[in-house]
Parts: C-alpha cells; structure tokens; sequence
C-alpha cells in the first residue's frame, strides 16, 4: 500500500513538474491579451450576423484560458452586448476547448503535432457550431439586447495595473481546483492501471471507446488544462488518441450547468446545434486522428515526456512559479477574500450563478463600470457582493449591469 503510494506521488509530482513552465508561459501570454485587447473591444467586433463575426469569436476565444463554468456570463456579456447567436456559440465552444495555457500543456506532454491538430480541431468544432446557428436561426425581435455601460477608465495602463489580480485570481483562480485533481488523476491512472491495458481492453475499439470518453467528458466539469494530463496518462495506458481528442474537445466545452444555461443565452435550437456540433464533430475528427495514426505511426504524432531540450531551471522555475501562485492564491481565498467587508452605508446584493473567482471578477467589474460605485467586495462562500454606492438612484442600473453580465440578482 505504501509504495502504491509513493508511485501515486511521484508520477502525479512529474506530471506538475513537466507541464508547470508551460502552464506559467501560457497564463502571462493570455494575461498579455488582457491588456493588448480590452472587452468592449472585443464585444465591439462580434455584433454582425455574419460569418465574419463567427471567425473573429472563434479566434478570439482560442487563447483565452477561460473554463466551461467561467465562459458563460462571459458569453452571456457578449450577447447582450448584440453579439449575434453565432458568435456567441462559437467563443462558447472555441474559449475553453483550448487556450494558450492548455495548449502549451498539451504540447509538453503530447508532443507540437497533436498539440496542433487540438487547436485545428477546436477552430473546426467552434466554425461549423457558429456559421450553423447563424444558417438555422434569426435574431428574435423580441429579445431585449441590453448594451453595457462601458467603463471609461478601462485603459490600457489601468488594465496594466490591476493585471497581477487579474493573472492570480481571474486566469488561475478558476482552474486552480480542477487542475491539481486533474494532476492527481493523471498520477493514479499512470500508477495503477497497467501499460497497454486500455488497448487491450473496451477501449482498444475505436469507436467505443470516443463514444466512451465522449459520455463521460460532455456533463464532467473540466478545463482544458486539468483534462490534458488525464489524456495523455491515457494515451500512455493505450487509449486511442482520438478518444482522447473527444475527451479533450467535449470534456471542457461543456458541463451539466452549462448545457442548462446556453438556452437562456442563445436560444434551445442553437443550444441544440452547440451540442450537436460538438459531439458529431468531435467523433469525426477522433476517427481522423485514429487514421492518422495509424498510417505514419504512433510515435509520429505522439510524443509523451520527450522535451529534454528544455533546460532544467527553466523546469524548475516553472515548478516554483506556479507553486508559489497557487499557495498564494489559497492563502489569499481563505483568509484574506472570504468575507464582504459590512460597512455603514454599504449596498449589499445576493448574486446567484457565481461559483468561482472569475465570476466574481465578472460581477466586480459590471458593478464598477456604474459611475458612483466604490469599494467593491465580492464573497463566493454567501453568494453576495457588497460596494459603497454614492447615489442610491444608480441600484437598478447595477443590478441591469449584473444581470447583463449573466448573472441573476435575487
């Protein structure tokens, strides 16, 4: 039972050690994003029924390391915003399938080609999904569009400012869980399922064994960076890397509450299409993957643990990084953002729908973009947010702004 143990331990610490650099690398470029390309900016660009506005919501989302969970009041913002459904649908699926933290992990532990063929895959799903809504459906007239106020002040250097809080509590704070038990997971499967087990079994068929990973990752909640060492401990223990690529492509993209929110946002018939279109599209490119490999050889197209070139302070100050971030921001959860501050004159509001830090840096930010507002705190534990308001007038717009952020104020 011991060395059981040990063996748990020591994959699961390799996996942490060799994706770790990358995971940090990823979340600065996306934290780059932030201030190179502010939301109204994007917003601004993604209001047209056409295919142009899909492609940009497609490209727009494939860098951002946003979970299933967190990309929803996202998408909502979007829509109310006038994003058309198509759009919405396609930053829906492309944002957390893959990100630039998730694909540099992918390509520590996978290798560049199948690190590639997830982002192509991912573009594909998010395309066919978007331009699909936008042939089928009409914007319905009776729909309100509420248009967010914009926050004046949100500048460049502002952005440059508040971007530690940003990269600590907004980029890691809402994959930070399902990220370490994906890491753990991966560590149990590597020590106790044996090798070529999987290709041997069930799952050494093709097609069942996607329709398999398929089942199990569309109602799972989890990122696209917690998901890719589950893939790759897999792919070690003989699962088909096309099961795997279904894992990786519905697995993130959706969740049992996400699939019960889409159709408040877009719509059930393009809530349909975005389902469809993940599962159908990802079982084709699944078999494309498994033919691939089938013709040049696995070696060719999956290269586990094989970066040696990569320098190993480089390793080890990508280790110490991010453990250093992840203390921190525990540390700073549970004893330092857990409670809403009550102040004399203080509005405080129940928000339901938040569940993690980037929601509520979503509602902080809705809540601050209503002139008059200060001192916001936002506490996940009560599901409540208090601020300092100097005119009580401006409470119904803020309440507008939350829900236009897709939340719901009780």
């Amino acid at each position: 039972m011991f060395e059981t143990l040990m063996q748990i331990g020591y994959e699961t610490v390799a996996f942490y050690h060799e994706m770790a650099v990358y995971l940090v690398f990823g979340l600065l470029i996306a934290a780059g994003l932030h201030v190179l390309f502010p939301e109204a900016w994007v917003r601004k660009h993604l209001g047209k029924d056409s295919t142009g506005s899909v492609l940009k919501a497609t490209l727009f989302g494939i860098p951002l390391p946003i979970c299933s969970c967190g990309v929803v009041p996202v998408a909502a913002s979007l829509r109310n915003s006038g994003a058309s459904r198509g759009a919405t649908v396609s930053f829906l699926i492309s944002t957390p399938q893959i990100g630039a933290d998730s694909f540099l992990i992918t390509y520590s532990l996978l290798g560049w080609v199948f690190a590639l063929f997830r982002i192509v895959a991912a573009l594909i799903t998010a395309l066919v999904a978007g331009l699909l809504v936008n042939w089928v459906s009409r914007r319905d007239p009776e729909v309100q569009i509420n248009k967010i106020e914009e926050n004046q002040k949100d500048t460049a250097l502002m952005r440059l400012k508040t971007l530690p809080n940003y990269l600590e509590y907004e980029l890691l704070g809402p994959i930070a869980n399902t990220l370490i038990l994906g890491i753990i997971i991966a560590g149990i499967i590597s020590a106790l399922i044996p090798q070529g087990f999987l290709e041997s079994s069930t799952f050494g068929s093709n097609l069942t064994s996607m329709l398999i990973m398929m089942a199990i990752g569309v109602p799972l909640y989890v990122c696209a960076s917690a998901s890719t060492p589950i893939a790759a401990a897999l792919i070690m223990k003989g699962l088909s890397p096309g099961a795997a690529l279904v894992f990786l492509l519905a697995g993130p993209a959706t969740n049992a509450m996400t699939l019960a929110i889409v159709p408040k946002i877009v719509g059930k018939s393009a809530a349909l299409i975005y389902l469809l279109s993940i599962c159908v599209v990802s079982l084709i490119l699944g078999g494309l993957l498994n033919i691939l490999t089938e013709h040049y050889g696995l070696p060719s197209i999956i290269h586990v643990h094989q970066h040696d070139f990569i320098p190993d302070f480089l390793k080890w100050t990508g280790t110490i990084s991010l453990t250093a971030m992840l203390i921190w921001y525990y540390i700073s959860v549970f004893f330092f953002r857990s409670k809403v501050i009550q102040m004399s004159g203080r509005v405080t509001l129940n928000v339901e729908g938040m569940t993690c830090m980037h929601c509520a840096g979503n509602v902080k930010k809705a809540i601050e973009a209503v002139e008059g507002t200060s001192n916001v705190q936002v506490d996940l534990s009560t599901k409540s947010v208090g601020f300092d308001l100097s005119d009580q007038n401006r409470l119904p717009a803020i309440k507008t702004q939350i829900t236009a952020a897709g939340y719901e104020v009780l």
